[in-house]
């Protein structure tokens, strides 16, 4: 039998395309300062996953050489005088391999994709000609695309994780590109503002839900966060329909690559918060002296808060706080001091928690504050806070006393818990922390 790769050599070099045309050829030797055509190809085949083989025009395997072979069990010229339909083990002509082996032999180029023996190919069929034109055969390359398939199926299956977590985000969310454009809205998007993905993609964000009044400070917030700021705030938007919403927004810069920053923005509708303060505002529910909502209000805002934190599958943690020594300073230095000291304390604790955060004077020497925790606060972490704003403030005031507060915090699942049980644990937890200590010890100390 006629060595077949020198009719095959041109062949193959068009069939692996120009990449694997042009890779580097095995080391030179003093006797043979060069390879030929045939050694050349032999080197390919064996440097590259690729299979190859030809077949007569009754598909008898004439040649079968490449690198890939072994990564299917298999060995060079090992199948060379078996029949394709052996290989195969069918004869079935609607076989995909072996109905591109026919169409080849009436001189069709069939390409397809196969799974064989646990890999992935990419395999190339067309006929094998003679010097006179006709078909004497067929000529066939396959990749191996194994790890190319699982790497694309791995990517292919993040994506698609990632897509829905996103449309089932509990918060609306958009994707702005660099010029505040959308370039995508989730779900829960559509459901606040009303604006479909396609009502929402390519418009100006800003355009699109901002009450024109507040254009050019929302403008600011987006520029301030494609510069790079992580931004938390709380706005008014608009609906589609027209109607205003109080909003959290939380806003995250990103970047894809060499591509322009982005803009990750979440929206939650805080509207029913909004009213329900703006009630207590109106009803007066607030201690006169510190400006603080009183005990009735703090019960109306908390009881919102909690319903809210459970929806959000959140955390809350009650923080109890009284003024140390209250009644020695009205007896020493008089009322008037002991009323700054009540206002002092409602500063640093004003200072000490976020805006979102509901804090009141219960009454007397008794202050409380109702927080949602996210995974990055604890109590320890917020007393500390309030211990260093303590420091501060006698470090900084003018008083003939030191501003001294003691602590008690409980945390504890938003969903199913009662704020009265939730103030008792508090107030349990603050009396403890004092009992356990021979003297009162201030966070100021």
């Amino acid at each position: 039998m006629l060595n077949p790769l020198k009719p095959l050599a041109s062949r193959l070099m068009r069939l692996l395309g120009r990449s694997l045309a042009e890779a580097p050829p095995a080391p030179e030797s003093a006797s043979a300062p060069s390879l030929d055509s045939e050694r050349r190809l032999s080197f390919m085949l064996e440097s590259v996953p690729v299979n190859m083989w030809s077949t007569d025009t009754q598909l008898n395997i004439t040649f079968s050489q490449g690198a890939g072979l072994h990564l299917i069990g298999a060995g060079a010229n090992e199948q060379v005088g078996m029949t394709l339909y052996e290989v195969l083990k069918t004869r079935d002509p609607g076989t995909t391999p072996l109905a591109a082996h026919l169409r080849a032999l009436q001189g069709e180029l069939v390409r397809y994709d196969i799974t064989w023996r646990g890999r992935s190919f990419e395999t190339r069929v067309e006929p094998l000609r003679g010097p006179d034109g006709r078909i004497t055969g067929t000529v066939g390359i396959a990749i191996d695309v194994t790890d190319r398939k699982s790497l694309y199926d791995a990517l292919h299956t993040q994506n698609v994780y990632f897509a829905a977590l996103f449309e089932s985000a509990p918060e609306a969310i958009a994707i702005l590109d660099e010029q505040d454009h959308i370039i995508r809205v989730n779900g829960q998007f559509t459901a606040m503002f009303g604006y479909t993905e396609d009502d929402a993609v390519s418009r100006n964000i800003n355009d699109l839900i901002v009450p024109p009044p507040l254009v050019e400070d929302a403008e600011n917030l987006t520029a301030r966060v494609a510069a790079g700021e992580k931004l938390t705030t709380e706005a008014l938007r608009r609906h589609k329909d027209g109607h205003s919403i109080w909003v959290s927004i939380a806003a995250t810069p990103f970047g894809i690559g060499d591509q322009p920053g982005r803009v990750y923005a979440m929206y939650h509708d805080i509207s029913a918060l909004k009213r329900a303060e703006d009630e207590l505002k109106a009803l007066l529910l607030v201690d006169e002296l510190t400006g603080l909502p009183n005990r009735r209000a703090f019960i109306t805002l908390s009881e919102q808060a909690l319903k809210l934190a459970a929806r959000l599958e959140r955390d809350v943690l009650m923080i109890f706080i009284d003024v140390d020594h209250l009644k020695y300073i009205n007896d020493t230095f008089g009322h008037l001091a002991g009323d700054r000291a009540l206002i002092d304390t409602a500063r640093v604790l004003r200072e000490s928690c976020r805006e979102a955060d509901i804090i009141a004077r219960l009454g007397g020497d008794e202050f409380v504050a109702l927080l949602t925790v996210n995974s990055d606060q604890t109590a320890e972490i917020v007393c500390q806070r309030i211990k260093s704003r303590v420091d501060l403030h006698n470090a900084e005031a003018d008083r003939d006393y030191q501003l001294s507060l003691s602590v008690g915090a409980k945390r504890s699942r938003a969903e199913g818990t009662m704020l009265a049980d939730l103030l008792a644990q508090a107030d349990t937890a603050l009396y403890e922390q004092k009992r356990g200590r021979s003297r009162r010890q201030a966070l100021s100390r």
